[in-house]
């Protein structure tokens, strides 16, 4: 089997931070690095405890320094025959045979540079995001005021994730972009892409390296034998608002790397509006849910 080493970027993932590094170890047999961006809970205390494999190594931070920075951290100093490197976030559990059928798609793909699998709900139900169209500006602002409930057969007006009716029996397809939650990316195409931009925090660091990896010529794809539980939000519950921002400040972010010669700067003015309004949106709620919950 191809060598490869499996990434874990841990901030408060509680008990599923076991999990996920008994997932990889019981399911595979690459080496392990789990980064910890000083979470505040005991999730690395307990996993430390309860871990004795000698392939896990760990990388303790002390300050949080984002999704796409602490796996460069590890992705940077891979052994010169690592192959392959597996990211995999703390709320993740591997299927037992998740690792063989996701190489096994690179073995029979060569320009294949970055996939995932079919990524499921703890209820057995399958996250759209699993297969994803890039967000242009104008998809997202489809998305923004809703417009694909309205044409919902309409090429111009469909959501960009799509993932939503895909088994474990579905072909192998090449995608534009697949979820962060799960990555595999192919070290020697990663040596022509480049590392994970650290310029975002965390969400849509994911698209932005599926980006790179199109625009470099490599592939990008969903492999849906390749099977994983992904109990979604785990990391993120504890500071929803920095979330949200990191998410919505991502899409910006995004949208001004690839798009902006593109669109004109009526529809960019509109976008980072609608963006900005969806922030405040969705914090009010996010607030107000934990001012009645506290």
């Amino acid at each position: 089997m191809p060598r490869y080493h499996v990434i874990i970027v841990n901030y408060n993932a509680g008990d599923w931070l076991c999990r996920s590094i008994n997932s990889a170890i019981e399911y595979g047999a690459g080496a392990i690095t789990v980064v910890d961006n000083a979470s505040s809970d005991d999730s690395i205390a307990n996993a430390q405890a309860a871990v004795s494999e000698s392939r896990v190594q760990w990388l303790l931070n002390e300050c949080n320094v984002g999704f796409a920075a602490a796996n460069n951290q590890v992705l940077r100093e891979l052994d010169a025959d690592t192959e392959f490197a597996i990211l995999m976030n703390p709320d993740c559990e591997l299927a037992p045979d998740t690792i063989e059928h996701i190489l096994n798609a690179f073995e029979a793909h060569p320009r294949l540079g970055l996939a995932s699998g079919l990524i499921l709900n703890e209820d057995g139900s399958v996250q759209v995001t699993c297969r994803r169209k890039f967000p242009t500006p104008w998809s997202a602002l489809v998305r923004m005021l809703q417009l694909h409930k309205f044409f919902p057969n309409h090429p111009n007006f469909s959501n960009f994730d799509y993932g939503a009716n895909l088994t474990r029996q579905s072909p192998f397809a090449e995608v534009e972009a697949v979820s962060g939650a799960f990555m595999v990316a192919r070290v020697s195409a990663m040596g022509e892409v480049g590392l994970l931009d650290e310029d975002y925090f965390m969400h849509c660091e994911d698209l932005d390296w599926c980006k790179r990896f199109e625009l470099a010529g490599w592939q990008v794809g969903s492999e849906p034998a390749a099977v994983v539980t992904h109990a979604k939000g785990v990391s993120s519950k504890s500071r929803p608002v920095r979330v949200l921002w990191s998410l919505h400040r991502g899409m910006l972010r995004f949208f001004d790397k690839f798009y902006r010669q593109q669109y004109r700067w009526p529809i960019r003015w509109l976008v980072t509006l609608g963006v900005y309004v969806s922030f405040a949106g969705r914090a009010l709620i996010a607030w107000l849910k934990g001012w009645t919950t506290s």
